[in-house]
């Protein structure tokens, strides 16, 4: 874990500021806008949990299931979503995405049965989550090479502001309106969908690819054609299987973590801590405040003091170190809400620097793809399983020891999974990492 970065003197406003103004900087937060709504659009069914569950009369065990349906089918979802962003293009997949994914949350509040808001909440989701690599890669190609790592991580902010922005709407519609009335606000991202699609190009680096690929096609045959198959299983060539299987590995345990302490802290702390629900609302929205320094910080260390995998190995170790303790010392509400800020401050933000990792690593005819298929297919397939363990394990053992097994023991793991990956360096072009 000593390989030092490349480039280390350190950040310039003025010289951050000349190198993404215009379309870097522009496309970049369209994609922080557009990650921050579909987060926000995703998190509030988190807060809408003990109110679906006492309408509809169905124990927890039911929104595990439809939990893990969700993921299932978003594992299929992303995957397709990624191949066809290196096929079709980043903006249309982004437009496209945004769109399905608001228009299907939003219907969340019109569900007459349960059976009819586990289809909305199954089609919401797979719509959402393949936009988040899609965002990724739009920035890993647009920002400057020195720069990417802190632009990427900064993207990833959009999670802990979107919890954030959500936590603050339930807190506030929850006891006027009831649960229905958190979804409705996901209409009006339908409209915003096309104006932010509109406000950004193709990106180069995609342009230039598809030219070379349909050059060596036309060389080959004129009538050949990119093979999926053939596309997909490149990531498994044996200069690339070492990073594909790492970081998918890794990706799975850190994210059993994130999965089910994110979908299942507001009931942790209503049914565990004796929280009232809008009081919780309120909390988190606080929590997920301060775990937004924590993707500040990383970006920096990540970029200019430690390489983007040990930033990663450190932040998962912290984080399963805090977060044990906030679950086993704490229990006031102020303390928690610290507590539980510091450690996702940590092992949340410790995804600011994994996503752009993976995407760096990969070709671009492949980075899509790569973002789809290693990273966001480790974070469903992750996704899939935490809601049925943890809603196995609660009856069993309570939500403390739920939260330790499932939670500080997955992030000690991914920790040491990401120290048999490359130590890549930092600050360079993609083409020099991902060859």
């Amino acid at each position: 874990m000593n390989t030092p970065p490349s480039g280390s003197e350190g950040f310039s406003l003025t010289a951050f500021w000349s190198s993404v103004r215009g379309h870097p900087i522009r496309s970049f937060l369209v994609c922080l806008v557009a990650v921050t709504l579909s987060t926000m659009d995703q998190a509030l069914f988190s807060y809408a949990v003990p109110g679906i569950t006492e309408e509809f009369d169905v124990g927890l065990d039911r929104i595990g299931v439809m939990l893990s349906l969700s993921f299932l089918v978003a594992s299929f979802s992303v995957v397709i979503a990624g191949i066809l962003t290196d096929f079709i293009g980043r903006q249309r997949m982004f437009i496209t995405m945004m769109v399905l994914s608001a228009f299907f949350v939003g219907c969340h509040a019109l569900a007459g049965t349960i059976n009819m808001l586990t289809l909305f909440r199954v089609l919401g989701f797979a719509f959402a989550a393949g936009l988040y690599p899609i965002t990724a890669t739009i920035v890993i190609e647009v920002a400057p090479a020195r720069y990417r790592g802190m632009m990427s991580a900064w993207l990833q902010m959009g999670y802990p502001i979107g919890f954030s922005i959500a936590a603050m709407i339930a807190s506030g519609l929850l006891e006027e309106f009831g649960w229905r009335g958190t979804f409705y606000p996901a209409f009006l991202v339908i409209p915003l969908a096309f104006i932010l699609g509109r406000m950004f190009k193709e990106t180069d680096r995609f342009e230039k690819a598809a030219a070379e690929t349909g050059q060596e096609q036309n060389v080959q045959t004129p009538t050949a054609k990119r093979s999926i198959w053939g596309h997909v299983s490149e990531l498994f060539a044996p200069h690339l299987r070492a990073r594909t299987v790492i970081c998918f590995a890794g990706t799975v345990c850190s994210n059993i973590a994130i999965a089910g302490i994110t979908f299942f802290l507001p009931t942790f702390l209503i049914q565990g801590r004796g929280i009232s629900e809008p009081e919780a609302a309120g909390l988190l929205a606080w929590t997920w405040g301060i775990a937004a320094i924590g993707y500040i910080l990383a970006s920096y260390i990540g970029e200019f003091v430690l390489t983007r995998r040990n930033t990663v190995i450190l932040w998962q170790w912290l984080g399963a170190i805090c977060l044990a303790v906030t679950l086993w010392t704490l229990e006031s509400p102020f303390v928690l809400m610290v507590g539980l800020g510091i450690s996702s401050m940590f092992f949340f933000a410790s995804e600011s620097m994994r996503m752009p990792m993976v995407g760096e690593i990969f070709p671009t005819r492949l980075r899509a793809t790569a973002s789809a298929s290693v990273g966001s297919l480790g974070v469903t397939t992750a996704s899939l399983m935490a809601p049925l363990m943890v809603t196995t394990a609660v009856p069993l053992v309570g939500w403390t020891w739920t939260f330790t097994i499932l939670g500080v023991v997955p992030l000690a793991l991914a920790g040491y999974i990401f120290t048999r990956l490359e130590n890549f360096p930092t600050g360079v072009e993609v083409e020099e990492l991902s060859s």
